[in-house]
C-alpha cells in the first residue's frame, strides 16, 4: 500500500466528516484554478476536527484551511496533503445584544445580512468582500478604511495538539492583512461587538458599497480577488493601469480591464498562467516606478516562495529546505 492510500485509510478510520480523494481543487476556489489534493476533508464539529488536527501533526500530513476559497491561486499539480474545508460546518451565525458570533465557515455576507436585519452597524464596509469569517480573520479583510479588525472581540481555534483555545481581541496583532495567530490553528469561531444602527440606514450603506463594486471590479468572470498588497502611499491597480498593463494577457489569465489590480480566468487558465502573469506585472511596474508589489493572494501547492526585491524582482520557487 502507498502512503497516501495509508494516509487515507488512517483518517478515514479516524474522523466523522466526510472525507475525499485526489479531489481537484478547482472545483473549491473562486479562481476555478488548481489540480487535485490528495484529501478534502469536511469536518462534521469542533471534536472532529481536533482529532483531525492531532492525526494530522502525529502523521506529519500538511494541511491547509479554506472557507470559500477566495484570494488562493493552487497549483496545477495540486497539493500534496489535505486541504480542510470549514464551509459545510462551522456555519452558524446567532447575535445577543450587540455581541454576533459566527462560525469560521459563514459566509461574510451572510454575517452582514445578520447584522444588517438585527440593526447592528459597524461591518457595512466590508459588504461585498467574498470569502468566509474565519479567512476574514486571517487576513484581517478590509475595504474604505474598515477592517475585520475593527468589531472582532475575540477568535476561538484549535491549536496543533487539538485544544480548543480562545483568544480576545487584544491579545493579537492584527495588521494590514495579516493576523498573528499561531502557527497551524485552526479559526473555528469568532464574536464581534457592534454598534446599534437603523437597518434601512445599514442596508442602504451596503447597497452604495455593492453598487460601486459592481461598477468598478470583474465579478463576471472567475477571479481571487485582489491579487497585490496596496503599496505604502499608493494603490497597486493605479500602478499597474499607468504601467498600461490592463488587459495584458498570459494564456487564459488577464489582468482586468475594468481594475487593474484583478486577474481574471477567461476560460481555462493554468496556474502556471496566472504565476507568469504575476511576474511580469511585478517587472513591468518595478522598471517604471521602482515599487515592488506583494501578492495579497496565497500560493497552495508550490514549492516554497520568496519575493526577491529590486528592479527584477520575480516570484521564484525555492527549495523547501532553504
Amino acid at each position: 500500500m502507498d502512503e497516501k492510500k495509508r494516509q487515507f485509510r488512517l483518517l478515514v478510520q479516524t474522523v466523522r466528516g466526510k472525507l475525499l480523494y485526489d479531489e481537484p481543487l478547482s472545483e473549491h476556489t473562486s479562481f476555478k484554478i488548481g489540480g487535485p489534493a490528495d484529501f478534502v476533508f469536511f469536518p462534521k464539529d469542533i471534536e472532529d476536527l481536533a482529532a483531525f488536527v492531532r492525526l494530522c501533526e502525529t502523521e506529519r500530513i500538511p494541511r491547509f484551511v479554506i472557507g470559500r476559497g477566495t484570494n488562493l491561486l493552487v497549483a496545477d499539480a495540486g497539493f500534496r496533503g489535505v486541504v480542510v474545508d470549514l464551509s459545510k460546518s462551522f456555519n452558524g451565525v446567532a447575535a445577543s445584544g450587540l455581541t454576533v458570533t459566527a462560525g469560521a465557515g459563514v459566509q461574510l455576507w451572510d454575517l452582514l445580512l445578520t447584522c444588517t436585519e438585527r440593526g447592528l452597524s459597524g461591518m457595512e464596509s466590508l459588504a461585498g468582500i467574498p470569502g468566509s469569517v474565519g479567512g476574514g480573520i486571517r487576513l484581517n479583510a478590509g475595504a474604505h478604511g474598515a477592517e475585520v479588525k475593527d468589531c472582532l472581540m475575540n477568535v476561538a481555534f484549535v491549536d496543533p495538539a487539538g485544544s480548543l483555545l480562545i483568544r480576545a481581541r487584544n491579545e493579537i496583532r492584527m495588521e494590514y492583512r495579516n493576523t498573528d495567530l499561531p502557527e497551524g490553528g485552526v479559526i473555528v469561531q469568532a464574536q464581534f461587538q457592534m454598534k446599534e444602527g437603523s437597518p434601512s440606514a445599514i442596508e442602504a450603506a451596503q447597497k452604495a458599497i455593492l453598487a460601486r463594486r459592481k461598477a468598478n471590479q470583474p465579478l463576471s468572470l472567475p477571479s481571487a480577488g485582489s491579487v497585490f498588497k496596496r503599496p505604502p502611499g499608493d494603490y497597486a491597480g493605479r500602478l499597474i493601469e499607468e504601467a498600461g498593463l490592463k488587459n495584458l494577457r498570459i494564456g487564459d489569465a488577464m489582468v482586468s480591464g475594468k481594475h487593474a489590480n484583478f486577474i481574471v480566468n477567461c476560460q481555462s487558465a493554468s496556474a502556471l498562467d496566472v504565476v507568469r502573469l504575476i511576474e511580469e506585472i511585478q517587472e513591468r511596474v518595478s522598471a517604471r516606478f521602482g515599487v515592488m508589489l506583494e501578492p495579497e493572494i496565497h500560493f497552495l501547492g508550490f514549492e516554497k516562495m520568496e519575493m526577491e526585491r529590486g528592479p527584477s524582482a520575480r516570484i521564484r520557487r525555492i527549495d523547501a529546505d532553504k
